[in-house]
């Protein structure tokens, strides 16, 4: 079994230890030797001719050093190359901020570690445990003449998910604590509104920004919502833990269905919601349409174009988006 591990410098963890960098790469290409190959990428277009040159090679699993969005861009390289039935098994490596990803399949350790036993799995002649998880087709209208058609397991199309992701990235060290601190402000920032207590205008403005509805026209399993202010605008094809902190998805916990919110749903309703997001249950609201379902189809109606968060990667200037059930893809436990 051949391996190829891809390794992203510029991911948030490797760069804290960038002085390590070239002495890494050194090191696992020597321990790595005949049984695969160690590729640094830089950029986007650096990842798919990697990419590119380890399909050709034979590579049958690919070790994704970094975080979900990482992952995110190999499954859809190697997808691009092989088709929705030709995918190989990644291993996640813990490597990001959130990783929801090899939290649900149980890959627990350090990079290192992960890509350690993976080797070890190799040189006796095993191959790895395969766990395949339902995934979401993404496809959609953008501003650009790229056709937009990816798979991904979590989507923030709009509302408050994606504007927390906003949140979050603009942090120079995001973690679960960040996801903890933008709560906290978010609810200070609301509360001292609703008391009409003075505060400052970036104090003001965070909670405001954080709940700004995104206007879209949406659809859920061929039925049209009547409001198009979308206070929450998200998918996922399974439970998600966010950084241990927020348990999201949880309809999606059993295979073979999708979890979808839309609605207007307020901010004193999020708020509310807190406990539920924490227990991992469904968020218990009137104004919010939260369904397993099969198709949530969104249609931008303002100048603001969407710009959906999908594994924690964001894309920018789509008109629309119709998401649907994606192949089941192999992830690689070690």
């Amino acid at each position: 079994m051949k391996i190829g591990i891809l390794l992203n410098p510029n991911s948030r963890k490797n760069r804290r230890q960038a002085a390590a960098a070239a002495r890494r790469l050194a090191q696992l290409r020597a321990r790595i030797g005949p049984l695969g190959h160690v590729v640094e990428t830089q950029s986007t277009e650096e990842l798919r001719h990697a990419i590119e040159e380890l399909v050709s090679d034979g590579v049958e699993c690919l070790v994704s050093d970094g975080g979900d969005g990482a992952l995110h861009w190999a499954l859809n390289e190697v997808r691009r190359l092989r088709g929705d039935t030709g995918l190989i098994p990644i291993v996640p490596t813990c490597g990001g901020t959130i990783d929801f990803v090899a939290r649900k399949v149980g890959v627990e350790g350090t990079q290192d570690e992960i890509v350690e036993r993976l080797i070890q799995c190799v040189e006796r002649g095993d191959r790895p445990r395969v766990i395949h998880l339902d995934s979401l087709r993404l496809q959609g209208d953008s501003d650009s003449e790229e056709v937009f058609d990816r798979l991904g397991f979590a989507l923030a199309a709009g509302g408050v998910g994606q504007r927390f992701f906003d949140h979050y990235y603009s942090s120079p060290d995001p973690s679960p604590a960040t996801i903890v601190a933008i709560v906290l402000r978010t609810v200070a920032s609301f509360a001292m509104g609703a008391l009409n207590v003075p505060r400052t205008e970036t104090w003001q403005a965070y909670a405001q920004q954080l709940f700004r509805p995104t206007i879209a026209e949406v659809e859920l399993d061929g039925e049209r919502l009547q409001t198009t202010k979308h206070g929450a605008l998200h998918a996922g094809s399974f439970d998600v833990s966010l950084g241990g902190v927020f348990r999201v998805f949880p309809l999606a916990a059993e295979p073979g269905q999708l979890h979808f919110q839309a609605g207007a749903i307020s901010p004193l309703e999020i708020i509310a919601a807190l406990p539920d997001l924490i227990r991992g249950g469904a968020i218990k609201s009137p104004s919010l349409r939260e369904v397993a379902g099969t198709e949530m189809s969104i249609r931008a109606l303002s100048h603001e174009l969407l710009a959906p968060i999908i594994d924690g990667e964001q894309f920018l200037g789509l008109r629309s988006l119709n998401v649907t059930p994606g192949p089941q893809v192999p992830i690689a436990v070690v």
